[in-house]
């Protein structure tokens, strides 16, 4: 029996789903990236290193956008390489400019969602929890540091819960669609089991009407057509006995040797009936 692909759905180690998500979130930060850096900013070193940050990570984010258009699988190196450049290249942003009061702070956002979908929980908050203290860190040594004078501790701790809710919210989203996906591979598999259960049985049914066959067949051609045979052949040589001292009589066994005969002949042709049937089914099995 020919083994059918595995539907789509029960590929697990096909990352396009989720890279298909990140790629879309991804392009829309680049291009905010670059409306930011470019609108109402002066052309000094920092805008030169910001625009060629984005034109870095527009070359690597055109990588998996290809793969996908071609339907070509994507594997979990290709996804991390691109979130960790991607994370990387916000925090490196951040870092050169203003830290903590710097307003782009918002792409950390979509790019730790873009990870906790794509990646198992513990490695999910793993990088959250890096973020956070590089973050925290940030806030509190790159000048204009966090001013609590100005509440601003409240400030990050908003900012920080919001990234955690983020990527609690992304593991679930990952945990429940899996959940999902296993039932519907379960449920597939059981559906295919049940299948070959029913032509399991269909072909026990249908072996065993051919045995039937077969033995009606043997009983009919060794007991019926034997004893029909035997009795014309008796009657035969009846007729010829009696046929001179009592020609009715003789005439009447004739007749009944005739319809003997004629027995005979539908039981063979009954059998015969059935032998190419059976002989046809038996050459099917032997070739499949």
């Amino acid at each position: 029996m020919q083994q059918q692909a595995a539907p789509a759905f029960a590929i697990f180690d096909d990352y396009r789903p989720t890279v298909t998500i990140t790629v879309i979130i991804r392009w829309l930060l680049l291009f905010a990236w670059l409306a930011m850096t470019n609108y109402r900013q002066a052309h000094d070193a920092d805008w030169v290193a910001f625009n060629l940050m984005g034109a870095g990570m527009g070359v690597a984010n055109a990588y998996p956008s290809r793969r996908i258009v071609t339907n070509r699988p994507i594997g979990w190196h290709h996804a991390l390489a691109l979130s960790l450049m991607e994370l990387a290249v916000i925090t490196t942003g951040l870092y050169i400019l203003n830290g903590f009061q710097n307003r782009f702070y918002v792409f950390y956002y979509p790019a730790l969602l873009g990870f906790s979908l794509m990646f198992p929980r513990r490695a999910s908050f793993a990088m959250l929890a890096a973020i956070i203290t590089l973050y925290v860190v940030m806030a509190l040594t790159i000048s204009p540091t966090l001013s609590t004078d100005a509440y601003q501790e409240k400030v990050l701790f908003v900012r920080v819960i919001t990234m955690v809710g983020i990527v609690a919210t992304g593991t679930l989203l990952v945990g429940w669609e899996r959940a999902r996906r296993r039932e519907a591979v379960f449920a597939e598999r059981s559906r295919s089991e049940e299948n070959l259960e029913l032509q399991r049985k269909t072909q026990e049914a249908e072996l065993a009407a051919l045995e039937e066959r077969s033995r009606i067949a043997r009983e009919i051609h060794d007991g019926v057509a034997q004893s029909i045979y035997m009795l014309s052949l008796q009657l035969e040589t009846f007729a010829d006995l009696t046929d001179k001292e009592q020609p009715e009589t003789g005439e009447r066994l004739r007749q009944l040797v005739a319809l003997s005969k004629q027995s005979l002949l539908d039981v063979r042709h009954y059998v015969f009936d059935l032998k190419p049937f059976l002989s046809g089914r038996k050459r099917g099995r032997q070739h499949g």
